[in-house]
């Protein structure tokens, strides 16, 4: 077992700055995303300033996000290899806050289009680069836990909007999400830029100090500087695009494994639950109050994502996803029988529980797996060359699903019914279990650069799993 640097006591509230300071870039993209839950009930209530709104309104209300997300997605790792990954994360604070001041002086269904579409840049912006500030800034030892920051910070975010969008008023909802804000901004302004781009710009010197910082004041950086230099001599000789990624047997698999990761995170549906949340429960017609259901479920996740953190880099990567995929088709199929039952006339009082527990355990074993180590595995398996544009065309793929499934789903359920659906989702969750049984290469406790050379080798399939000890 590799030893962990914890830092010293005395760098740990700057570690905790930087890490916090740069998720909150999460929490403002989980925040536009659970913004509909709440907020789509009240646009159809006889309380909402909008006219009637039609099916194929709400649907471009939620899915809009999803579309400005893959605008923001594709620059931004272009643009963080230019300024900085520190000034990229800077600059998606300004869609964001358009998006809210937009929200809050709207009237019309046509500026709510618009704030939609410009916070999804932002939201994807930050998808981009927040993961990979992390995981270039984190030791191999705890790379797994510091990384599960951002997915952390995005459920939180949810929570937040699911809470604050059932018990204020529209306008003071909008408003607290851009006050948010202001300690995001002013936070990115002192962290630290991350030490392998500085080498990238011939800065060796503040690199190391940024290192000496991170790990602590007695932390001799000269080898992990060689390594950060060798990594910057390859960057210099590439351009870094999809030629370069594909071109080496460690791109290819690297590139298959986050491109299969985004496809099945999205295929389970669950930005559908997210989107819909109250609208799901209102329709099972459950016993439950269907807000404070929806905040139960969001709570589920933050709790089950701070547990990720802590076991990540103990049980690995591929143990937690493929527990994932299987528990997530168990609860999926158990959420479609209700329906079922409901839909075909039968009495469904005795087991109004039902959706709230099926959902609640979906949203745990999905924190569990697909929807914080994703991420994870982003920041850490792509060679430093082509990182940049291979993290920004994994999250383009993630909002492009976001977009097709958010957009999809309420014709789904009105088409082939609530059942139907999310057993079609089931079968997708099902698939990821055997995609990262068989697929996905395990990462936990290596270095950027052995995870690299892992995937260069030939190396038959099935896992080990192993159990580090505390």
């Amino acid at each position: 077992m590799k030893k962990i640097n914890f830092l010293g006591l005395r760098n740990l509230h700057l570690k905790a700055h930087y890490l916090i300071t740069a998720a909150l870039g999460g929490m403002q993209s989980g925040i536009t995303l659970g913004w509909t839950s709440p907020i789509l009930p009240y646009f159809v209530s006889k309380e909402s300033f909008l006219p009637e709104l039609t099916e194929g309104q709400i649907s471009w209300i939620s899915s809009l996000l999803a579309l400005g997300a893959i605008v923001g997605a594709v620059p931004a790792g272009t643009i963080a290899d230019r300024i900085g990954r520190k000034w990229a994360i800077l600059l998606t604070s300004v869609p964001f806050a358009t998006c809210w001041i937009t929200l809050m002086v709207t009237g019309n269904v046509g500026s709510i289009y618009a704030a939609r579409f410009i916070g999804g840049i932002g939201s994807g912006a930050a998808c981009v680069l927040v993961p990979v500030y992390i995981g270039e800034i984190a030791e191999a030892s705890i790379r797994g836990a510091l990384g599960a920051f951002f997915p952390l910070m995005f459920s939180s975010g949810i929570v937040f909007a699911y809470v604050a969008g059932a018990y204020c008023s529209y306008v003071i909802f909008n408003a607290a999400c851009c006050m948010i804000l202001l300690p995001f901004v002013l936070g990115v302004i002192f962290v630290p830029e991350s030490p392998m781009w500085l080498v990238q710009k011939g800065r060796k010197v503040q690199a190391a100090q940024v290192l000496s910082i991170l790990r602590g004041p007695r932390y001799n950086s000269a080898e992990e500087m060689v390594v950060l230099q060798d990594d910057a001599n390859r960057i210099a000789n590439t351009s870094g695009g999809f030629k370069d990624l594909l071109g080496t047997k460690a791109g290819r698999k690297a590139a298959i494994t986050c491109v299969g990761l985004m496809v099945f995170q999205q295929l389970c549906g669950i930005d559908a639950v997210l989107f819909y949340t109250v609208s799901i429960f209102q329709a099972a017609n459950s016993t439950i109050d269907p807000f404070l259901a929806t905040i139960i479920i969001g709570l589920t996740e933050v709790v089950m994502t701070i547990f990720v953190a802590t076991v990540i880099d103990r049980f690995g990567r591929k143990p937690l996803l493929v527990i994932s995929g299987i528990m997530m088709t168990v609860c999926l199929g158990v959420l479609g029988y209700y329906f079922m039952l409901k839909d075909g006339g039968s009495d469904v009082s005795a087991i109004g529980w039902l959706p709230l527990t099926s959902l609640a355990l979906f949203n745990i074993v999905f924190s569990i797996g697909y929807g914080s180590v994703p991420f994870t595995v982003i920041s850490e398996i792509f060679p430093p060359e082509t990182k940049g544009f291979a993290s920004s065309m994994s999250i383009v793929v993630h909002w492009s699903l976001v977009f097709a499934v958010t957009k999809l789903f309420p014709t789904m359920e009105d088409r082939m019914g609530q059942a139907a659906t999310f057993w079609t989702f089931a079968c997708f969750t099902i698939t990821s279990a055997g995609f990262a049984y068989f697929v996905l290469p395990e990462t936990k406790g290596k270095t950027l650069q052995e995870i690299q050379k892992k995937l260069e080798r030939k190396h038959k399939t099935g896992p080990k799993y192993s159990v580090e000890p505390i």
